[in-house]
């Protein structure tokens, strides 16, 4: 395992590191400049004396260091330094004798080629003073390295004990609320993010524990009825095999809890529902009416058909049947007598049944919230809703309706 190290350290020696590559930076661009006025200077004189030359009728008497000679009057090595340069050109370079000179071609008034050159041995002043002046080139970045590093412990400090305080609160924080009221209070862009995500975190793990209670109560809702019905036909069926109404019931019994089963499968799926995939509603339908017919019986009830036989959800079969078992369910548990209708067209499905007292304002128990999540994976929604003061109607459509369809 890699050796840790602390933020302090890591971060104090990337500014010691920036702070000394910015002084050698600085340092670099200043020496050139220098260099740059430096051969500036020289240049401007080595020019004013080539043109007192190119001017004079005969040889001029120049200052001190300047000399000018004739092109093939010039030294072999001279004239090889200039070989090639054109006329205003200029040259600088070390002699055999270890001067160190500027050069100048030029033109007498007769036309001939002229060397001047101009020994500034003693004038390289930014090579003396760089030969001096590096002692305190290394004492400044000794500073500024020591600086860089106070400042970086300093800033790490202030950041960790700004960090210690915000974690401290969300430790002590309530809910996801006062999380997201923390993050609005943090002025560093990064510290809000962290509240806000960690917000997130909590509704993420309510959220699905939420769902995990639903689906519990779910399956304790739906495997109880059919269980106690299995029992219930298995005891009938024990003293008459030929009992039609318990093989009946203990068919039906058998299907919820195949039902139950798929929802709870569908329910505990994390991932995207599959792509192209589609189901024939009305078979389905049908023979869940079919189904449910003498279960409707008992409690006074039918069943008022309008169907499309070419309606097509995407969504699989199982997915298909549990919400319409569902809802089919919930209509005959939870309504009154009378007629239930069920219209399925290809905008989508409505259900309306009586409802069982005026008292009674929703007719709809835990399978609504099964068919709302199994047709949110999908896409689709649930409306539900009176219809006055004697109806519960329930429409399932695709999504995006910002109110209850009046179909």
């Amino acid at each position: 395992m890699s050796r840790r190290r602390s933020l302090a350290r890591v971060l104090a020696g990337q500014w010691i590191v920036f702070g000394l590559s910015l002084l050698a930076g600085f340092a670099l661009v200043s020496v050139l400049l220098l260099y740059m006025l430096e051969d500036a200077f020289i240049d401007r004189q080595l020019r004013e004396a080539s043109r007192s030359v190119a001017q004079a009728a005969r040889a001029p008497d120049l200052p001190a260091r300047f000399e000018a000679v004739r092109e093939d009057q010039a030294s072999p090595a001279l004239r090889r330094r200039m070989d090639g340069l054109r006329d205003g050109a200029i040259r600088e370079f070390r002699l055999d004798d270890g001067r160190y000179v500027h050069v100048m071609a030029s033109r007498d008034r007769a036309g001939h080629r002229v060397l001047v050159s101009y020994d500034v041995s003693d004038q390289l002043n930014v090579n003396a003073a760089l030969a001096q002046g590096w002692p305190w080139l290394l004492l400044a970045a000794a500073v500024l390295a020591l600086m860089a590093y106070a400042l970086a412990r300093r800033f790490v400090g202030g950041v960790s004990r700004q960090a210690g305080d915000l974690l401290a609160r969300v430790m002590d924080a309530d809910g996801p609320a006062q999380l997201r009221a923390l993050a609005g209070q943090q002025a560093i862009h990064e510290f809000s993010e962290l509240a806000r995500l960690s917000a997130e975190a909590w509704e993420g793990r309510l959220s699905a524990l939420e769902r995990e209670r639903e689906t519990l109560a779910f399956l304790a809702h739906e495997l109880r009825t059919p269980l106690q019905s299995a029992r219930t036909s298995l005891a009938l069926l024990g003293a008459d095999r030929g009992n039609a109404q318990a093989w009946q019931r203990l068919q039906r019994a058998q299907d919820r809890l195949a039902r139950a089963s798929h929802a709870a499968l569908w329910l505990g799926t994390a991932g995207p529902p599959p792509a192209g995939v589609h189901c024939a509603v009305a078979p389905v339908l049908a023979l869940l009416l079919e189904e449910f017919e003498p279960l409707a019986a008992t409690r006074q009830q039918r069943f008022i058909r309008t169907i499309s036989d070419d309606v097509r959800w995407p969504m699989p079969a199982e997915v298909v049947e549990t919400v319409l078992a569902n809802l089919l369910l919930n209509a005959i548990q939870h309504g009154g007598p009378g007629g239930v209708e069920v219209v399925l067209e290809a905008r989508g499905l409505r259900l309306a049944n009586p409802l069982a007292d005026a008292g009674e304002g929703g007719g709809f128990g835990l399978g609504r919230a099964l068919v709302q999540r199994l047709l949110e994976r999908f896409g689709w929604a649930l409306w539900h809703g009176d219809a006055g003061s004697d109806r519960h109607v329930a429409w399932v459509v695709p999504a995006g309706l910002e109110a209850a369809p009046r179909w």
